[in-house]
C-alpha cells in the first residue's frame, strides 16, 4: 500500500473517494491475511472513552478517535438514530468542508504512524460520510480492515431501510458478506423463483425487465413504476405491463456454488415465464445481478433478439449464451 492512496481521500468526489475507500479497505484485507499482525490502532476503538463517557459514545462506536467531539467542525446530526449494542445514539454525520477538513488533520498527524494505520484511520473517519453511498463504502471498508463490526453494523443495517435504491442495495450486498441474516427481509424465498403464470396468447413483440438481487418488492421495474413508465412511454411501448409482471426472489449468497443454485432456479422461472408469454420478438432488460440470471436462461435455451445489460457484476463463469441472441430493431 502506498501513501498516495490514502492521500487520495482528500479531495476526490464522493463516488471516487467510495471506489478508493472499497480499494484500501481490500488492500488492507488482504495485508492483514498474509502478516496476521494489522489491527485496529487504540484511538479509534477508544472503549474506555465510550464506557466512562456516554456523550463521546457516537464517536466511539463510528471507530474515530473521540476526544472533543462537540468542538469537531461540521459535525451534525441526519435526524435519525443509529441502533447499537449500547442502545440508540444520535446519527451523526460531517458536512463535506469538515469531513475534508478532519481528513487533512489526521495526514498532518501521520509522522511516525504506518500506512496501513493511516488508512484505517481515514475509513474510520469515512463512517462520519455525509454522501450515503460514500458512507456504506467507508463502511464496508473498515470492517474488511479491521474485522471489527461492531462500529459498522449500525449504518449499514440503518442504510437498508433508505428510500434510496442504491443505498439499499448497496448496504445489503456489504451485510451479506457481514451477517446475511441482517438482509433476509429485502429477499424473497425459494418459492419466488417457482413458474407464476399459464400460457398467453403470442404477441408481436415484447420487452421485460428483469430486477437484480434484493429488489423483489421495488417499484421501479413494476408497472407504475419510474423506470417502468419512462421505458414503455419513452423507449420501448411493448414493455410488460401486466399484474403477472416477472420477478424473482433477488436471493444472494456469498459462496459461488450456492449463488449459482440461487441464480438457476430464478432462471429456470425466466424461461418458464417466457414460455407462458411467447412472442415473436423478446427483448430483455436487466439490472445487476438480474443481468446474470439472464445469462443463464440464455445456456437454458432462451432465445432474445436484444439484450440489455444495466451495471451488470460480471462473473468470468456466467456469460450468455450470445448464440441465443440476435440483434434487431423494432
Amino acid at each position: 500500500m502506498k501513501l498516495k492512496d490514502v492521500k487520495a481521500l482528500v479531495d476526490q468526489d464522493p463516488a471516487r473517494r467510495a471506489m478508493q475507500m472499497l480499494k484500501l479497505g481490500s488492500a488492507l484485507a488482504e495485508e492483514k491475511k498474509e502478516s496476521g499482525k494489522l489491527t485496529v490502532p487504540s484511538p479509534l476503538k477508544a472503549r474506555s472513552v465510550m464506557e466512562h463517557e456516554p456523550g463521546l459514545m457516537l464517536l466511539s462506536l463510528h471507530g474515530v478517535a473521540a476526544e472533543e467531539p462537540h468542538k469537531t467542525v461540521g459535525l451534525h446530526s441526519t435526524g435519525r438514530t443509529l441502533e447499537t449494542a449500547a442502545g440508540e445514539v444520535d446519527d451523526l454525520v460531517l458536512t463535506p468542508r469538515g469531513r475534508k477538513k478532519r481528513v487533512r488533520a489526521a495526514m498532518r498527524r501521520s509522522s511516525g504512524t504506518s500506512v496501513e494505520d493511516l488508512a484505517i484511520r481515514q475509513l474510520g473517519i469515512g463512517l462520519l460520510e455525509s454522501d450515503p453511498h460514500a458512507r456504506v463504502c467507508a463502511a464496508y471498508a473498515y470492517w474488511q480492515a479491521t474485522g471489527w463490526s461492531e462500529p459498522v453494523m449500525p449504518i449499514l443495517t440503518n442504510a437498508i431501510d433508505s428510500s434510496d435504491v442504491d443505498e439499499r442495495e448497496l448496504a445489503a450486498t456489504c451485510l451479506t458478506q457481514i451477517d446475511a441474516k441482517k438482509v433476509r427481509k429485502l429477499q424473497g424465498t425459494a418459492s419466488d423463483d417457482k413458474p407464476q403464470t399459464p400460457i398467453q396468447p403470442v404477441k408481436p413483440s415484447m420487452t421485460v425487465l428483469i430486477h437484480g438481487t434484493f429488489a423483489m418488492d421495488s417499484a421501479w421495474y413494476q408497472p407504475g413504476g419510474d423506470f417502468h413508465s419512462y421505458i414503455k412511454s419513452k423507449v420501448y411501448k411493448d414493455v410488460y405491463s401486466k399484474s403477472d409482471f416477472f420477478f424473482w426472489s433477488g436471493r444472494y449468497h456469498v459462496l459461488d456454488t450456492e449463488l449459482k443454485k440461487m441464480w438457476t432456479a430464478a432462471a429456470k422461472k425466466l424461461v418458464a415465464w417466457c414460455k407462458a408469454h411467447p412472442t415473436n420478438k423478446l427483448r430483455l432488460i436487466a439490472h445487476s445481478h438480474g443481468c446474470n440470471i439472464v445469462n443463464i436462461a440464455t445456456q437454458l435455451g432462451l432465445e432474445a433478439c436484444s439484450l440489455v445489460q444495466l451495471s451488470p457484476p460480471v462473473r468470468d463463469w456466467n456469460l450468455p449464451d450470445m448464440q441465443r441472441v440476435s440483434s434487431c430493431t423494432f
